[in-house]
């Protein structure tokens, strides 16, 4: 056994170099003394699955071979460490005590800032590699034993090793967050006073707070206590007015160049720069301050939005040449308003809108080209133009669908009326924007774990190495928002999902497996993919799924959908409910952590309730119902009136649904823990008896399902779980004459009905085994046939203690009764090979069974009497 030791009341420095340590000696056990500092506990709370240290307590000291010991020269007190054991000793101290070192003791100390730094030095050069949560903490031990390299301590080597962690993605927010020191009481209170008193206005689409406090005394360092409010409310620009006996201090601070600060706080006699800024005031009111601060800010406040914070990327064309007929379906079936035009270079020639063509339609007119339809010019905008210039060109032109080009004058999106309404109400809400608008790497790790995060990071690099845009899309974005654990990844690509899959492949391993007429791609992660990315297999996902951005319509209802390229946007509008239409930006960089919510999913998660995104949502895809009551109970939530109207008219669209499809959404209910719920609630909306109409379930469902989960029969036996046990549980309960129809509705396979359909005859038809004096031979005869499943649920739910009885005894006993005679002695006996020898041993075991015969003695007085009998009755 080998330890790496530390000293108590371990600060970021010693924790840090545990790690390091680790990764240079990984046969070694980082050992957490029981004291730590309380920064680098709170660190540890959060992010320990990232990282890995055994705690001191938890150790069994067995054998030590070999202690390094890190940013100490001084053992610990530690329960069988004997004296001598050899001691490397790893410091940035001046060595102390004895001069002469221990004959079994080596030392390593040079002078630098903090003893990480040795130790990122020599990892560095071993060329080993560290995820983001490790080089952070190594980044944390270097920060803070300088003063975030401001110490005189300070070497240039403390800075290469910092700028090197960095390299390997250490978060510097994080380091920056714990290493912020406590607020004094004073400071406290004022803090929390300040936090009541805040006050948010959405400003031109900028978060704007300002909040003003009272205090009875002089309070030293208030700008420590505004970085603190900054941190915690999330703002484009921060104002603070304290009012103190002899003055009144403003500190203002700002997070981007829409709103000058240090402007402001000049026409208050104070001064700064754009960021940061403060002024001290005399003779003037808190309220009278605060009403100023407001009217400058409602003024000066800049509005940042372009044409790329409103666009959608991809569009669909029609070409200039093309007849009127050809497209007008299209632009029906698909429901866009109107479509860019595009001439035989590729460029913008006009915009067809679904009026015009449909007029054209109407006249008889489907033979006339586009270009002889269409609204002709070359009207476009640039992702960098200002919204202002886009309801210029909207203005100008009469177009609701302005194409955007890139500077070479090709169309790479489209951004139309729709996405400027929106805007407009992002930008003027009725009531300050609450919501959360971005998601940290740090938040992420916490409820999905360092490793999977950290799988997720990687991911975010290499398409931002590709040009792509990416984005976690779906169910892991809902979970996430609601600290759910969840760890079915799903990205979306503008751009080659399939490219970006294999990048990752050809770099971390695993194995890719696309399909090209969707652009999807699955990576599945082996061995070597955690060993790459420094996990192990257990802690990642098995894959992770990739898709390029897409949109789809329906040919017809409950047909699948026809797919089509398109943009974020519109790919999350083909999403189920709102709750799952939600997106994370992961890159670029500068976009990372950006929450996407176009269809109002965050105000829906708020208030737990579930909404389709559209009217016909449950027409075009009925599974959708089924899909609804599965996460109405996953979750707790609540499907709002309108869809569960919308539930209730589309009921009959159940019926047209293929079995396979319905029975698939069925098997993902039934492995919910609440299942039988969502069956009741599926059958309080008739969409059980939609399904098929002899589909009904009783209230002793949920009493079975209950009692599957848990009960174990006297025979040796694994519980088969969900959905298989509830599949069970559900046959013992439906009428045995409705199961074939089901099952044949379902289109189940054949293995698994026979199965089900033994449960319910032993359950609810058992015949013979739950008859008086029936012999145990013919019992056995009976049950042997049937599906080992089949009999747990059988002996589990049947009414009837006679049949439980004699089903655990076949179980336990009766099937292994067999009688000493095998095919080998009657062939010694001269009986000729034939169907005979079955005949004279089922006879033999029968006899065993019955009770006619108790010993091997016994067997062979009756077999002669056996083999006459069945070789006279064989004879021709």
């Amino acid at each position: 056994m080998k330890l790496i030791l530390t000293h108590a009341n371990a600060d970021f420095d010693a924790v840090a170099a545990l790690l390091a340590a680790h990764r240079l000696y990984p046969d070694a056990i980082p050992v957490l003394p029981d004291r730590i500092n309380r920064n680098v506990e709170h660190f540890l709370a959060l992010y320990r699955n990232g990282v890995t240290f055994v705690n001191q307590a938890d150790l069994r000291v067995r054998g030590v071979k070999h202690v390094i010991l890190v940013d100490t020269q001084r053992l610990p007190n530690l329960r069988g460490l004997k004296a001598g054991t050899p001691t490397t000793i790893i410091d940035h101290h001046q060595p102390f005590g004895h001069t002469d070192l221990d004959p079994h003791t080596t030392l390593i100390s040079e002078p630098v800032g903090a003893v990480t730094t040795l130790l990122v030095e020599r990892i560095r050069e071993q060329g080993l590699a560290l995820t983001s949560m490790e080089a952070t903490l190594l980044a944390l031990g270097v920060y803070e034993d300088t003063g975030s390299l401001s110490y005189g301590t300070t070497t240039p080597r403390d800075l290469h090793a910092a700028a090197w962690l960095l390299e390997q993605n250490a978060a510097l927010d994080t380091v920056r967050r714990f290493l912020t020191l406590p607020l004094t009481q004073d400071q406290q209170h004022l803090f929390e006073k300040l936090i009541a008193n805040a006050e948010s206005r959405s400003i031109q689409g900028h978060t704007v707070i300002i909040s003003a406090a009272h205090v009875p005394a002089y309070i030293h360092e208030i700008s420590t206590v505004v970085h603190r409010l900054r941190d915690i409310l999330e703002s484009s620009a921060l104002f603070v007015a304290v009012e103190m006996p002899d003055n009144l201090l403003l500190v203002c601070r700002s997070t981007s160049d829409a709103l000058d600060v240090g402007e402001i706080a000049r026409l208050f006699g104070g001064g700064g720069h754009s960021r940061a800024a403060a002024a001290t005031l005399y003779d003037r009111s808190l309220d009278d301050v605060v009403a100023s601060v407001w009217r400058e800010v409602e003024q000066r406040v800049r509005p940042l939005a372009r044409v790329s914070d409103l666009m959608s990327y991809g569009a669909q064309t029609v070409r200039a040449d093309q007849r009127v007929s050809e497209v007008a379906q299209q632009l029906r079936r698909i429901g866009h308003e109107g479509f860019p035009v595009v001439d035989d270079t590729g460029r913008i020639a006009g915009l067809l809108t679904r009026r015009d063509a449909d007029r054209a339609m109407e006249h008889g007119l489907g033979s006339l080209t586009v270009r002889e339809v269409m609204a002709s010019g070359r009207v476009t905008v640039q992702p960098q133009d200002s919204v202002l210039l886009l309801e210029q060109r909207m203005v100008e032109s009469g177009w609701g669908q302005i194409p955007v080009v890139d500077e070479n004058d090709r169309l790479i999106g489209i951004v139309t009326r729709t996405d400027l309404i929106k805007h407009w109400a992002r930008a003027h809400p009725t009531q300050p924007a609450q919501p959360q608008s971005v998601f940290t790497s740090q938040q992420m790790a916490a409820v999905l774990g360092g490793p999977t995060a950290h799988l997720i990071n990687i991911t975010a690099e290499h398409a931002q190495q590709q040009g792509v845009n990416l984005y976690l899309v779906g169910g892991v974005v809902r979970d996430l928002l609601l600290d759910r654990p969840n760890f079915d990844i799903d990205f979306v690509v503008e751009g080659s999902a399939i490219d970006l899959a294999r990048s990752l492949q050809q770099a971390y391993g695993g194995q890719v497996h696309s399909f090209q007429p969707f652009g999807t791609a699955k990576w599945i992660l082996d061995a070597h993919t955690a060993a790459a990315v420094g996990a192990a297999p257990e802690q990642l996902p098995h894959h992770v799924d990739f898709a390029t951005t897409r949109n789809e319509f329906y040919e017809h209802p409950t047909a699948l959908p026809t797919v089509y390229r398109s943009s974020i946007k519109l790919d999350l509008q083909r999403r189920d409910f709102t709750i799952n239409s939600l997106a994370i930006q992961l890159s670029p960089a500068s976009a990372a952590g950006h929450i996407l919510d176009f269809y109002g999913g965050l105000n829906d998660l708020r208030d737990h309730l579930i909404r389709v995104l559209h009217s016909l949502s449950f027409v075009d895809d009925p599974t959708r119902i089924l899909r609804a009551a599965r996460f109405e109970v996953r979750l707790g939530f609540t499907i709002e009136p309108r869809t569960a109207e919308l539930i209730e008219t589309a009921l009959p669209m159940l019926r047209r649904i293929t079995g396979r499809r319905i029975l698939n959404e069925l098997d993902l209910l039934l492995r919910e823990e609440r299942a039988e719920q969502a069956l009741f609630n599926l059958q309080a909306r008739r969409a059980l008896e939609a399904i098929y109409p002899d589909f009904r379930i009783s209230p002793q469902t949920a009493d079975r399902f209950e009692v599957a989960r848990t009960q174990l029969p006297p025979w040796p036996f694994e519980l088969p779980g969900p959905p298989v046990d509830r599949w069970h549980a559900l046959a013992a309960d439906l009428p045995l004459s409705a199961l074939p129809g089901l099952f044949d509705r379902l289109m189940m396979g054949r293995r698994t009905a026979a199965a089900l359909l033994e449960t319910a005859r032993l359950v609810q038809e058992p015949g013979e085994l739950d008859a008086v004096g029936v012999r145990v031979s013919r019992i056995v005869s009976l049950l042997e046939p049937i599906n080992p499943t089949s009999l747990w649920a059988g002996w589990l739910f049947s009414p009837s203690d006679m049949v439980r009885e004699r089903i655990a005894a076949f179980m336990l006993n009766w099937r292994y009764v067999y009688p000493v005679t095998t095919g080998h002695t009657l062939r010694q006996l001269g009986v000729p090979p034939g169907p005979c020898y079955s005949v004279i041993l089922r006879r033999l075991r029968a006899a065993w069974l019955d009770g006619e015969i108790s010993s091997a003695s016994e067997e062979a007085a009756l077999l002669p009497s056996v083999i006459a009998q069945e070789t006279v009755s064989d004879a021709p």
